[in-house]
């Protein structure tokens, strides 16, 4: 008797077992390499981000270093402008001034002996010896001499660097970039004039020595 071999569901399973559970294989393979992938763009995009970000940040930083140097170099020539202005328009008494520390003899009939070590000296002493017109006008004069601001007083603000930026050599050069030199200089050249420290202190401590010897030998 011949057996008769039935289309049986169980049997069919089994005999497809295996390739469904390479499908599966398969598929959780798909799955996980997807996820991956996904994570990978995460990454990249918050990586795209973050440098967006720091390019940003470092923009914005430079932006503001610029600025403040920008502010600063203003308030100087604002400040170098009111030392113009001030010698202007007290042009009369500066020359006094300046025949005075020559010691040429008939200044006041004391010569050399009255010589005074600086501008502002002369112009109190005007305030104290002159009379009427002369003495007011005196007495402003060392007011508004007084009044004007010493130049090594200005100081660029001190801006603080974001903790995300990279402090590189080309952020430095910008941060650090000032007008000292040409600060000191104009000092100096101040401290020829008017003597003493009303522009704030020369440099050279010789030199201001120096200065002064050479305004008493003149």
């Amino acid at each position: 008797m011949a057996i008769q071999i039935t289309n049986d569901p169980i049997n069919q399973f089994l005999d497809n077992l295996p390739r469904y559970a390479l499908e599966l294989r398969r598929q959780d393979r798909q799955r996980d390499q997807f996820n991956r992938q996904m994570v990978l763009r995460e990454k990249a995009a918050k990586n795209q981000q973050t440098l967006f970000d720091l390019t940003r940040d470092r923009q914005k930083f430079e932006s503001e270093l610029f600025k403040n140097q920008y502010e600063f170099q203003k308030q100087y020539r604002d400040t170098k402008k009111e030392w113009a202005d001030y010698r202007k328009k007290y042009s009369r008494e500066y020359s006094s001034y300046n025949e005075a520390a020559k010691g040429s003899g008939g200044f006041l009939g004391l010569g050399s002996l009255i010589a005074p070590r600086s501008y502002e000296q002369h112009i109190e002493r005007m305030s104290r010896v002159t009379r009427g017109a002369d003495k007011q006008r005196a007495q402003q004069a060392l007011k508004e001499y007084r009044e004007l601001p010493a130049l090594d007083s200005i100081r660029p603000k001190e801006l603080p660097i974001p903790k995300n930026i990279e402090f590189d050599k080309s952020l430095f050069g910008m941060a650090t970039a000032n007008l000292q030199p040409v600060i000191d200089d104009d000092i100096n050249k101040l401290f020829q004039l008017f003597g003493g420290s009303q522009m704030g202190r020369p440099v050279d401590s010789f030199l201001s020595y120096q200065n002064v010897e050479s305004r008493s030998a003149r």
